[in-house]
This record gives structure tokens, C-alpha cells and sequence, in this order.
């Protein structure tokens, strides 16, 4: 048994971890050339991963010279392999660094990661200054009225909502949105029936807050409103942005949906995720332009701007407003006003618009240079920094997975987004109501430059070729 300790905690893949504790033993002289290795299904259940794992990391090592495969099938130290290092107690996975990879640091393009760049842009900054150095506005419940007035503003130039500012609600962001919005509703809104497949950021929120949650099963087009279950008080759509790829829910889809949840007396909320970074056609219309008195909208700029502005906003029905409010004033008064302030400023400028347009020309380089450098492969990617990369059978999902993680890139399982009943099987097979799901990697290309997404692209290519 190799004496190896794999650190959770840490941000290194497993993968990467354990190639990393594999050549420091051989460089120690702790495996010596020519020993035989564990097969991937003992060395899995010795560290409890996933043999998808040790198969990565088996693989990377052999690419670099570490390992052969011997006829007979033994996976062996390469005969030529010799220590350089003195021999010490063992590695340790906290202290050593893999020596010289090619990737040296692990690129993250999980789904649901949130944007972390900076934003680089006089207009920003001058209205963060002037918001800083005027006196402090008097608060209100739903948050500044200049702000829900820039917001109305900015819907109606962007994506021509006709919004009233006294339906709009200030929150912290999306979470923060949904969040208000269970509080406010309480029992009426639940259970709560969610896309399978779907984005997993506000599935979380559901999980976090104990709320019983529906699978709602997806076809191309959207959610198919006649297997909503019918116990299900509300309905949690994306209807822009189609997870992964980003394909749209077409318009006889939606007037179905709200059909049916107008005769099943369903709550309809509606997250307009992604749709700042539509890089592809006209802005798409909202579900709520459909129904403005049976929707909730949910929208967020943390996306589009960064998550440290912590600004979104809640455009509720007449008929909930006041629930809302209440919920707002007992929970707190939202996100600082001088915040509040700066957003609003940064979008009576057109500040954001011209943000925006840069982000999608951005998201339009990134989009041609992950198309180009995976076009052996089935890729979707329609509109949005997501792309699916589809796969035929979840272990295939699984082997890619833990290969772009051996190469220092983390990306995401499909399976992993199927709602399964609240959270997808380990294995993806199927979703509750016995659907065959879908099998891939899905990539988030919103928060990587081009260089460093080239980079992860050739990594994902290779780890795709090597399964």
C-alpha cells in the first residue's frame, strides 16, 4: 500500500494531487523503477475516489514518463525512472508542487463559478467617487428610488421591458432575489419545481433553505409544462438562457408554461440568468413582457459587473409587491446605499451598455477560440459563456472530468445538473421520472481571458482524447 494522503480542503484537483504524490515518491526513491502499481480500483478504494480519478492521474503520469503499461495489463514505475531527491518520511501534498507542468496552475471553468475580475473602467470608478462623496440618501424599503428609476431605464433601453420602478425590489443579487421572494411567499410557493437539467446556482439556495424541491424535466425548447408535477406551488425557469448551451425557450413553449401554471395555480419565477452576455442575435424578450401580473422576475448585475457590487433587483406583480416590501423591511434594508448609489449612477451614464457591448465582443473571442480549439468534438454553445460538450455515456463524462482536472483544469459533469431529486445520482443515469439524461463536460468561459482559455482548451482537448 503507497502511504498517500490526498488534502479535500485543498483547491488542487484529487488527480492532480495524486500524480503530483506519485512522482515525488519516484523522485525520492520511495517507488522504485519497475514496481508494479495498484490497479486504479484498489488505489481508488484504498484513497475513496473515484476510479475515474486514478485513471487520470495513471494517464498524465504516463504521458510524462512516470508509468508504463505492461502487456499483461500491470500499470509500472518506468523502468528508467531514477530518484534525484534524497529519500524522505513521504510527500507532502501541502509542501511539494508537481514538477514543472505544463499547466501550472488550475484554470477554473466550472458553471456555476462566479465572475472575479476586477472592472477596468473610468466610468466605474468615477461613479463609486461621486457616490461616495455625497451625502447619505434616506433609505426606502424597496431600495433608492434612482436606482429602481435607472434600473426601469435601463430594462427599457436594453431589452424593451416596460417596467414601473415601484414594482422593482433592490436586492443583493439573484440569491439574494430568490431568497426574498421564498420569505415573502412562504408556504404558497412550495414545493418548488426546477429545471432538470438547470443551472445549479439558485437550485442551491432552494437546497440551503430546506425548500422541497420538483424535477422538472427539459427538452430542447425549455421545461415541458405537462410533467411540472402537479404538487409543485411554484416553477424556477431560465427561459433565456437554456442550460448549458444557452439556446431560448420559443414563444409558444412560454404561453404554454403560463398557461399551465395559471390553471394549476402555480407561481411562475423567472431568472434571468446569463442574459446580459446574449452575444448572438437580438436580446430576447422576458417571460414576464408575456404575463406581467403572474411573474416574478429575478435580475442581477453581478454577473455583467462583479460580485462584490452585490446589486439585483426583484420585479414583482402589483399583487406581491407589498408582500415583498414587507419581506425587504423585516429582512433588512438590502444592499448598501452607497451601492445603490454607485449602480445607479453607472447606469444613468450608460455606463453599463457600453460595458456590456465590450463583455459580449469579449464572450464572442472567447466563444470562436473554444469552438476552434474543440472542433473535433459536439459542441453546443448557442449564446451565453457556457458550452456543452457532449459525451455518451456518463463514465465517458467522468473520464473527461477527472482528466481536464489532472491538467489543472476543472470544469463540470452534466449529471451534476440533472435535479434528481434534489441532487443528481453520483452516476447521472437517469432522472427521476426515468428520462435518459444527457451525458458531457459543460465550460464557463465568462471569467478567462483568451490566452488562458487557449490553454484550458488544449488541455480539455487532450484529456478528451485520452479517455
Amino acid at each position: 500500500m503507497i502511504p498517500i494522503v490526498l488534502d479535500r480542503a485543498s483547491a488542487a484537483p484529487l488527480a492532480a494531487q495524486l500524480a503530483a504524490s506519485v512522482r515525488e515518491f519516484v523522485t525520492t526513491g520511495g517507488l522504485a523503477a519497475g514496481q508494479a502499481m495498484p490497479s486504479t480500483r484498489a488505489l481508488a478504494a484504498q484513497l475513496g475516489i473515484s476510479r475515474g480519478t486514478v485513471v487520470a492521474a495513471y494517464d498524465q503520469l504516463a504521458s510524462e514518463g512516470y508509468l508504463v503499461s505492461t502487456p499483461g495489463g500491470t500499470t509500472r514505475i518506468h523502468p528508467d525512472a531514477r530518484p534525484h531527491k534524497p529519500l524522505s518520511a513521504g510527500p507532502r501534498i501541502r509542501r511539494s508542487a508537481p514538477p514543472e507542468p505544463r499547466w501550472a496552475a488550475a484554470i477554473d471553468l466550472t458553471p456555476d463559478r462566479r465572475p472575479s475580475a476586477a472592472i477596468d473602467d473610468p466610468a466605474w470608478r468615477e461613479a463609486w467617487r461621486r457616490a461616495s462623496a455625497e451625502p447619505t440618501p434616506k433609505g426606502d424599503r424597496q431600495g433608492l428610488v434612482e436606482l429602481r428609476t435607472a434600473i426601469a431605464e435601463h430594462l427599457q433601453l436594453l431589452r424593451a421591458m416596460r417596467v414601473d420602478p415601484r414594482d422593482v425590489i433592490v436586492t443583493s443579487g439573484a440569491r439574494d432575489g430568490l431568497s426574498l421572494v421564498l420569505a415573502a411567499l412562504g408556504d404558497t410557493a412550495m414545493p418548488v419545481a426546477v429545471e432538470s437539467p438547470g443551472y445549479p446556482g439558485l437550485r442551491r439556495v432552494l437546497h440551503r433553505r430546506g425548500v422541497e424541491l420538483r424535477d422538472a424535466p427539459v427538452d430542447a425548447d425549455g421545461v415541458i409544462a405537462e410533467r411540472i408535477p402537479a404538487d409543485a406551488r411554484a416553477v424556477l425557469v431560465t427561459p433565456n438562457h437554456l442550460f448549458p448551451a444557452g439556446t431560448h425557450m420559443p414563444a409558444a413553449r412560454r404561453i404554454e408554461l403560463l398557461r399551465h401554471a395559471s390553471e394549476h395555480g402555480q407561481i411562475v419565477i423567472e431568472d434571468d440568468f446569463d442574459s446580459d452576455y446574449r452575444h448572438i442575435g437580438a436580446p430576447m424578450p422576458t417571460l414576464r413582457d408575456l404575463d406581467a401580473d403572474a411573474v416574478l422576475h429575478l435580475g442581477t448585475f453581478s454577473q455583467v459587473l462583479t460580485a462584490s457590487a452585490g446589486i439585483g433587483y426583484v420585479i414583482a406583480p402589483p399583487r406581491h409587491r407589498a408582500l415583498l416590501a414587507d419581506a425587504r423591511a423585516d429582512l433588512g434594508a438590502g444592499p448598501p446605499l452607497v451601492a445603490q448609489r454607485a449602480v445607479a449612477s453607472f447606469l444613468e451614464s450608460g455606463g453599463l451598455r457600453r460595458h456590456i457591448t465590450r463583455r459580449r465582443r469579449e464572450l464572442l473571442r472567447r466563444r470562436r477560440t473554444l469552438l476552434d480549439g474543440l472542433a473535433d468534438w459536439q459542441v453546443e454553445m448557442v449564446s451565453g459563456a457556457h458550452a456543452l460538450v457532449v459525451l455518451g455515456a456518463t463514465a465517458e463524462a467522468e473520464r473527461a472530468e477527472a482528466g481536464c482536472a489532472a491538467r489543472g483544469v476543472a470544469v463540470g459533469r452534466l449529471s451534476q445538473y440533472w435535479a434528481g431529486s434534489q441532487w443528481a445520482d453520483s452516476k447521472g443515469a437517469a432522472v427521476a421520472d426515468g428520462t435518459e439524461a444527457a451525458h458531457g463536460i459543460v465550460l464557463n468561459c465568462a471569467d478567462a481571458d483568451v490566452p488562458t482559455l487557449q490553454r484550458a482548451v488544449e488541455a480539455v482537448d487532450q484529456a478528451l482524447r485520452s479517455r
